[in-house]
């Protein structure tokens, strides 16, 4: 990546994970990937927290007409759909960082 880095609202997972996944030869596609991941990842990373109890947003109460209700957050729902994304993202910027050929490598088996 020319001249990118970390956006600032990235959390620690987010910024490690595009520091790992940044390369200059990355093309503006695979940047969007790139920056798509770490977000997402920071996403898995809050949803973990809620899932674990570690956050208020695990449940809520809301009071109707003498009623209470307990409505537990989707978090977890959600949770399993984001990792799955995760996944995909994941592969995708793998496959296409793989199918790069450095310049000094004509067939990309040069060294094998």
């Amino acid at each position: 990546m020319d001249d990118w880095e970390a956006p600032e609202d990235f959390g620690p997972g987010g910024r490690a994970l595009f520091a790992s996944l940044s390369l200059p030869s990355n093309d503006a596609a695979l940047d969007a990937l790139v920056v798509e991941a770490a977000r997402t990842k920071d996403r898995l990373d809050r949803l973990n927290r809620v899932t674990s109890g570690d956050e208020d947003a695990w449940a809520r109460i809301f009071t109707g007409e003498g009623e209470l209700v307990l409505k537990l957050d989707t978090a977890v729902s959600e949770q399993r759909q984001l990792s799955t994304v995760f996944r995909q993202l994941l592969s995708e910027i793998q496959r296409r960082q793989g199918d790069r050929v450095s310049d000094d490598e004509e067939d990309g088996f040069k060294g094998l």
